[in-house]
């Protein structure tokens, strides 16, 4: 089965489970990237040198853009901007400190791994992970993102909501 919704839609589905925390803000779609504004000085509980990092940089954009699908992990690399300014190099020396951040907020250990990247941090999502957290019976075969829009090709079998 081929599913396709929006950035904004698969966020609202989301919505209806859990929160998103308050430092996060407005998350859309567009082109084959995610798009987050995340307000780094209201992060709480993080290290005094990182929260003098944060309030000296504000809010950044977070620009997480798919760069593969394979064996039910999907991997975007991240690139950041605040005040128009290319910040990813930041997030690169604070990936411990994201994860964390990630940790505290219920997400299993390693659902999310952030690794520093050549360019700019790698996010690896164990996609299938969190799907078999919340759904039974529902599996992913592929995954894309055009034009602001995820591509899913799903195997459906006895669903199950846990």
């Amino acid at each position: 089965m081929q599913v396709a919704l929006t950035v904004e839609e698969g966020v609202a589905l989301a919505l209806a489970v859990q929160t998103l925390p308050p430092f996060i803000g407005p998350v859309r779609g567009e082109g084959r990237s995610v798009l987050v504004d995340v307000d780094l000085a209201a992060i709480p509980d993080v290290p005094t040198l990182a929260r003098l990092s944060f309030a000296a940089v504000g809010s950044v954009t977070i620009r997480a853009a798919l760069i593969g699908y394979d064996g039910d992990v999907a991997t975007f690399e991240l690139q950041a901007e605040a005040r128009g300014l290319p910040a990813h190099r930041l997030l690169n020396h604070l990936t411990d400190t994201i994860s964390d951040r990630l940790r505290a907020n219920g997400l299993p250990d390693d659902l999310v791994e952030l690794h520093p990247g050549p360019r700019a941090p790698l996010a690896r999502v164990h996609v299938q992970q969190a799907i078999d957290a919340r759904v039974r019976g529902l599996s992913l075969a592929t995954l894309d993102v055009r034009d602001g829009v995820v591509h899913a090709g799903v195997t459906v079998g006895d669903v199950a909501l846990h």
